[in-house]
Order: structure tokens, then C-alpha cells, then sequence
């Protein structure tokens, strides 16, 4: 590295025509530091590459381009500080080294936007000799993060605002990439950014549509190679009734070339529609119907399928909800099932409270008191305990009927709670098992008179 020291007047520094920083911020309170105190540290700058060669002109004609300091340089200004302590870096000599410099500096200060490091990423990268591998390493950040970030230079004017207001987040703007050849759907999207689940639902909208366009002509080759007509879309509002008889079933591609099957397959629709000629003589007549009628089922139509594109986005939702509960949402969760499924009389001798006039608001207090642990406790042994038979001296034995049995709950308060037996309890089930031992041996000795 070769750097000097010096202090370089305000009008030998300029500012880098690629700098990677667009907007430095409102610098007041640093001008008035500068003022007060003067520049602590130093700019770190490189010679202007657009300057006459330096034999040719003087020391203090001799001009730089700042690497790190613009907010510096820009504080200076408004304080009308004449000159500025600066590192030369003289090694600094050419534009992608310039601009490589820059990028490392800032992006260890967290002074860029994502916007701006990727436009910096994406500027690096049409210099000859580098790559996302190269840039990854000049700037010690990961191959993953610098490619992610170039993609991010795709996006429109609007989607990069949106990212920088903080709007639209990474995961939503990468996601964004996908369509930026389609600018219709990218409004959509840009328009629900701020709202998760419509952007879910609009995307899992735009996903499908992507997919079928992308597959049709593929799908279109495939139903034709198979022998199915391709017709096109017929016109006005009452075909399905009239010329023409639609199945409303999914069909494969082999039931339809064994049914006769025609098919419409087009960008109007993201789905075959199978269809068959009237034969003639069985036209059937549509009954007469308004603009009104015809609009109302055609809305119909496009809620039915908005609510079948809802359930898929409802369905990941709640499946993250189980995978990935949130911390401070589990005993809200654990509360609503208590109290809205269980009976809150059931529960209160559970939960100490035996008094004749059981207060429902006081079990649901008592409820609301216990922490998670003890609430999927309380849940389970509510679920299936079968206390109320236990003090009957039949239910302890394994042929009970199935409406007093015990045998469940006795296995659970052992092998899950590991409750042990009192001396009472085991000679209850001694005296059930001696009573089966001896109707065995009755029947063993019933057996053994019907041999003889």
C-alpha cells in the first residue's frame, strides 16, 4: 500500500463520478462538530484519473476523488472548512480499484443502501477480470450475497424506492426478479408489498400464471401430439350452453383422446378447458339472461378461484405457524383451545376450586395463571382421565365395561406421569388379578372334565 499525509484544499477533492454513495444524509450536526473541533479522522482519497499528467500541472492544482469521507467532504462544505486532512492512496490508480475501494470501505461502515451496493456489485462486474467469485472476495462478502444483491439491479425504479422506504423487504424484492420482464404483474405485486398475506396471495396468483404461460406451448405441443384438437376460445358469453358442452371434471389427457375431447388451452385461462361439440339437434337453448346475470356469474367465477388461491396461502401460513410458533403467541394459543373446548366446570377441581358455585370467570383466571407447561398437563389430564371411576372397585379390572374402564389412564399415570401404586391400589389389582387366575383355573378344570 503507498499513502501519504496531507492536507488538501476543499477544492482539490471532488467527488467520484461512480461513487458508490448517493445521498450522504443531512450533515448539520457534523459541521457544527467540524467547526467546533475540527476533522478527527482523516479522508482517505486516490488521484482523479481525469487530470492532465502530474509533471504538468502544480502541486495544488493536482486533484483527487474521495474513497471514504464523502459525508466528511460534504460537512466540511457547510462549515466552510477551507482544508481537509487526507490519506493519498496513490495505489489506487485505476477505476475498477477505485471503485472496489469505495464499495470495501462502505459496506464495512453499513453506509449503503442495498440498492446502491448492488448497483456497485453489478458495476464492478463489467470490468474485464472479475467475477461474482472475485467481487465476493475483494469485498469479503459471500458469493450468494453479492449475486443476490446484482439480481436486486433488475428491478424497476419503483421496486429499488420501495426497498430503500423499507416497504418492500429482501425476500419479497428477490422474489420480485422473477417478473421483471412482466411489468403489469410486478405493479400487482409492488402494489400489496406491505400487506404479507395479499402479497402471498398475489404472488401465489402470479406464480401460477408464470407457470402456465411458461408451460404452454409445451402442454399445447403434448395435447396435440396426443391426437386432442386445440380450439380457440369461442366468443360471447353463453357458448358453454349452447354450441358447445364443457366438463367441468379434471381429466388426463388419455380420458380425453378416449372421449373425444377438444380442448382450449390459452393464456385467457390457466387451465384446460375440455369441450365437445353439440351434436346436432341437442343445442341445448340458454335461458335468456341479463348483462347483470352474465357479470355476476362471471365474478362469481374469478371469488371462486381467488378463495382456491386464498386456501394455498391460508394452508403455508398456518403451516409456519406450527413449524415456527411464535414465543409470546404459544400461550394465547394453549388458553383459546382451554377455554373454548374444554368444560370449564371439569376443570376446576384440577384447579383447586371446589366450591359449590363454581364462578366460570374464576376457572378461566385460575387457567390463565399457569404457564405452558402446566396448561399441556391440565389439557391431557383432562383429556383422558377417568378419575370418576376410579373409586369403583370394578373399574380396576381389565374386563370392565368399555364406559367404566380404567385401563387407559392407569397405564398413562404410570408409564407418562410415573405415578406408583398406593398399597390400596395394588390389592385392587391383586384381587382382580386372583380373580382371573382362579377363572382360569375353572375353566382349565371344565376342559379337563369334557377330555374325560
Amino acid at each position: 500500500m503507498s499513502a501519504t499525509f496531507q492536507e488538501l484544499h476543499i477544492d482539490q477533492l471532488a467527488i467520484h463520478p461512480k461513487n458508490v454513495r448517493k445521498d450522504v444524509g443531512i450533515v448539520t450536526d457534523l459541521a457544527n462538530s467540524i467547526s467546533a473541533q475540527g476533522i478527527l479522522q482523516p479522508l482517505v482519497v486516490a488521484p482523479d484519473l481525469t487530470q492532465r499528467p502530474a509533471g504538468k500541472i502544480s502541486r495544488e492544482e493536482v486533484r483527487y476523488v474521495i474513497i471514504a469521507g464523502h459525508r466528511r467532504h460534504a460537512a466540511a462544505k457547510l462549515a466552510n472548512v477551507d482544508s481537509l486532512p487526507c490519506v493519498i492512496r496513490t495505489d489506487i490508480d485505476t477505476e475498477p480499484k477505485q471503485l472496489e475501494a469505495m464499495l470495501v470501505e462502505n459496506t464495512q461502515r453499513t453506509d449503503l443502501t442495498i440498492t446502491e451496493e448492488a448497483n456497485a456489485y453489478q458495476a464492478l462486474l463489467e470490468f474485464d477480470g472479475y467475477t461474482v467469485k472475485s467481487v465476493a472476495k475483494a469485498t469479503g462478502r459471500s458469493q450468494s450475497l453479492v449475486r443476490s444483491r446484482i439480481a436486486l439491479t433488475k428491478l424497476s425504479e419503483d421496486a429499488k424506492d420501495k426497498i430503500e422506504d423499507r416497504t418492500l423487504n429482501i425476500d419479497q424484492a428477490l422474489e420480485l426478479v422473477d417478473y421483471t420482464d412482466d411489468e403489469a404483474a410486478t405493479k400487482r405485486l409492488l402494489r400489496v408489498a406491505d400487506k404479507p398475506n395479499e402479497w402471498a396471495f398475489q404472488l401465489a396468483k402470479e406464480a401460477k400464471t408464470k407457470a402456465w404461460l411458461e408451460n404452454l406451448p409445451r402442454l399445447t405441443a403434448e395435447l396435440q401430439g396426443a391426437g386432442v384438437d386445440i380450439i380457440e376460445r369461442p366468443a360471447g358469453q353463453t357458448w358453454e350452453w349452447t354450441d358447445w358442452r364443457v366438463s367441468y371434471s379434471e381429466m388426463t389427457v388419455a380420458e380425453a383422446v378416449a372421449g373425444s375431447w377438444s380442448a382450449i388451452c390459452d393464456e385467457t385461462k390457466d387451465e384446460i378447458t375440455w369441450l365437445k361439440k353439440r351434436e346436432k339437434g341437442t343445442t341445448y337453448t340458454a335461458p335468456q339472461r341479463t348483462p347483470e346475470q352474465i357479470a355476476a356469474d362471471i365474478r362469481a367465477q374469478e371469488l371462486t378461484r381467488g378463495l382456491a388461491t386464498a386456501a394455498e396461502v391460508r394452508s403455508a401460513f398456518l403451516k409456519n405457524a406450527i413449524e415456527t410458533p411464535a414465543a409470546d403467541q404459544t400461550k394465547t394459543l394453549l388458553l383459546d383451545f382451554i377455554t373454548d373446548r374444554l368444560s370449564l366446570g371439569d376443570l376446576a377441581p384440577w384447579l383447586d376450586i371446589d366450591h359449590e358455585s363454581i364462578d366460570e370467570q374464576e376457572v378461566v383466571d385460575a387457567i390463565a395463571r399457569l404457564n405452558i407447561p402446566q396448561l399441556v398437563a391440565l389439557m391431557h389430564v383432562d383429556a383422558f382421565e377417568r378419575e370418576m371411576y376410579m373409586t369403583d372397585l370394578a373399574a380396576w379390572s381389565d374386563s370392565a365395561s368399555r364406559w367404566a374402564s380404567t385401563d387407559t389412564w392407569r397405564e398413562r399415570l404410570q408409564n407418562i406421569y410415573g405415578y406408583q401404586w398406593t398399597e390400596a391400589e395394588q390389592a385392587a389389582l391383586d384381587h382382580h388379578q386372583a380373580l382371573r387366575e382362579a377363572e382360569n383355573a375353572n375353566e382349565d378344570q371344565e376342559e379337563e372334565h369334557e377330555d374325560d
